[in-house]
């Protein structure tokens, strides 16, 4: 195999792992953050869960299309 085909599909692999741990951040609620002054910070994890989705994502369907257009090409 060509080193190329090789980085694709190391980089599926580690879109499939990224996938998990974005499921495990969608199953938190809210993250909690204490201040130096005593207060509290209270961030809701959804957003950034759902802009690491798409993200994730984009980059497995254009890797995808990259990796097919190079498999089925014509060698001619």
């Amino acid at each position: 195999m060509k080193p190329r085909v090789v980085l694709y599909l190391l980089l599926i692999i580690f879109n499939l792992v990224s996938l998990y741990f974005i499921i495990v951040l969608f199953s938190y609620d809210e993250i909690v953050g204490y201040l130096i002054d005593g207060g509290k910070k209270i961030d809701s994890t959804r957003k950034l869960a759902y802009l690491f989705f798409m993200t994730s994502l984009s980059n497995l369907y254009f890797l995808s299309i990259s990796l097919m257009e190079y498999t089925f090409k014509d060698k001619i």
